[in-house]
């Protein structure tokens, strides 16, 4: 691996080399890599920062983002018609 202008070219490493390495990193450097990657592999940018989102919270439950991330894509209903039907986007 050598650097070129702050960038690393892996050449012929192994993946897990490249792991090594990257674990070597500090966090802030490990977290982005991680979002470059997820950009590349992503097209959704949205999905690529929830998925940052909860890496950096790792203690908040499922459930917590899961209403977070639906009130962010406006699904939201009232509590009493919460209890009495079922919300329209569910099938």
């Amino acid at each position: 691996m050598r650097a070129k202008r702050g960038l690393w070219i892996f050449g012929s490493m192994s993946a897990q080399e490249v792991i090594e390495r990257l674990e070597a990193l500090p966090r802030s450097e490990r977290e982005s890599v991680a979002r470059r990657l997820l950009e590349m592999l992503c097209a959704d940018r949205k999905q690529v920062e929830r998925i940052m989102r909860r890496l950096g919270k790792p203690d908040v439950p499922e459930d917590v983002w899961r209403g977070i991330e639906d009130a962010e894509d406006g699904r939201l209903v009232e509590m009493e018609t919460a209890l009495k039907e079922k919300p329209p986007w569910i099938p």
